[in-house]
């Protein structure tokens, strides 16, 4: 059995650089997937979501998926269509090959007419043995543009809304049907059993046999890939933190070149390193020591000894959402004094430099006013002396 995992998510997301914030499209499919989880963690914004030919027995966790459209869940081991009412922008649905019985066909309705849902395929399940069974569905659920690839017309709706009253009552009758053969089927497995227990007559499709049968051949097919490639078991040893003589290890395995500076802020010690802005933020791991700082990259190690005792817990890190660098700020345990006067010298002259600056701006602006205000009044005497002239003398 195969679980929905970070590890599982990213391989299948290849297609966009493993990332998984922003995916949209993913398909798992022939995992021997057992239960839905982590997709609501961390895919958020699927909008195609492809799950077929699995074992999987309960629609759970899908509620959160607000952007999904298409969901495929066709040859798994579901029983009833539930968890999918928020799923505002569902628009299809696979259900093909399950084990949807009319004992739950009147919950899965319910679930179907909170939904938005056009396309919905039930071919293959139990339910849709009784011949009532696609009247019933589309007169409930009004949403439905289509039912297994056919196209829902109007005047069909309308015939079934009219028979629906007479529906509700065959559906009653066919449940306690469904009820007698289902307790039949399971009293002559019994019995088979107990007096056969080896035989390999061909034995009712159920989801318990299906999923037994799923897990056995999922276990011939890792023994034989690990018979074919036995260096994939090996489990995969992280870098340790330490060397053998105890020591704490440098290293750069990513090669992402990273720049540590003890000198230029005296309270604080600065770790930077350059990492490929797509890379989502989960495939890093910081961990800040007094004495050494280590990150882990998609689980390779860049680490470096410090050469003066920082305060971890004090410590800041940040990632750029423009160039993806990693930023880490460590303050100093024992600041260095002399750094300190330093860069408190060169602030006071920076602070005076500005202030020199100010000054003769105010300067430049004074004398541009006494400028303006100088051409002002030329103007002004000019356009006295031509209103001057312009007036006639008396006789």
């Amino acid at each position: 059995m195969s679980r929905i995992t970070q590890e599982l998510l990213r391989k299948r997301a290849e297609h966009n650089e493993m990332m998984l914030t922003n995916l949209e499209e993913i398909s798992i499919h022939q995992e021997e997937i057992v239960k839905i989880e982590n997709l609501d963690v961390y895919c958020r914004h699927l909008k195609i979501l492809l799950l077929q030919n699995n074992i999987i027995e309960k629609m759970e966790n899908l509620n959160k998926l607000r952007e999904l459209e298409y969901l495929n869940l066709a040859l798994n081991n579901i029983r009833v269509i539930e968890g999918i009412e928020n799923c505002e922008s569902l628009m299809k649905l696979d259900m093909t090959v399950n084990f949807v019985d009319l004992q739950n066909i009147e919950k899965s309705v319910q679930c179907l007419q909170k939904c938005r849902l056009k396309e919905l395929y039930l071919t293959g399940n139990p339910c849709t043995d009784w011949k009532g069974y696609r009247d019933y569905i589309i007169s409930q659920v009004d949403s439905l543009h289509s039912l297994d690839g056919k196209e829902i017309t109007h005047t069909e709706r309308i015939k079934a809304k009219q028979i629906l009253g007479q529906l509700q009552k065959e559906l009653i009758y066919a449940i306690e049907e469904e009820k007698i053969k289902e307790e039949q089927r399971i009293h002559e497995e019994k019995i088979r059993k107990e007096f056969n227990p080896n035989s390999e007559d061909k034995v009712a499709y159920t989801p318990e046999t299906r999923k037994e049968m799923y897990l056995k051949q999922a276990k011939e097919k890792e023994e034989k890939e690990r018979q074919r490639n036995p260096e994939k078991f090996k489990e995969k040893q992280e870098t340790t933190i330490f060397m053998n003589d105890g020591k704490i290890r440098q290293c750069d395995e990513g090669g992402y070149k990273p720049y540590l500076n003890n000198w230029e802020d005296p309270e604080n010690v600065i770790f930077k390193m350059n990492i490929p802005k797509y890379l989502d933020t989960s495939l890093i791991q910081v961990n800040v020591n007094p004495t050494y700082v280590s990150v882990r990259v998609k689980g390779k190690l860049t680490q470096i000894r410090l050469d003066e005792e920082v305060f971890a817990e004090k410590s800041k890190i940040q990632r750029s959402e423009i160039t993806g660098e990693l930023l880490i700020t460590m303050p100093k345990v024992n600041p260095n004094e002399i750094l300190k006067q330093i860069a408190e010298r060169k602030k006071k002259e920076e602070q005076q430099k500005q202030q020199e600056q100010i000054k003769q701006q105010e300067l430049k602006q004074k004398q541009e006013r006494q400028n303006l205000d100088l051409l002002i009044l030329k103007a002004q005497a000019k356009l006295t002396q031509q209103i001057d002239d312009d007036i006639p003398e008396l006789e």
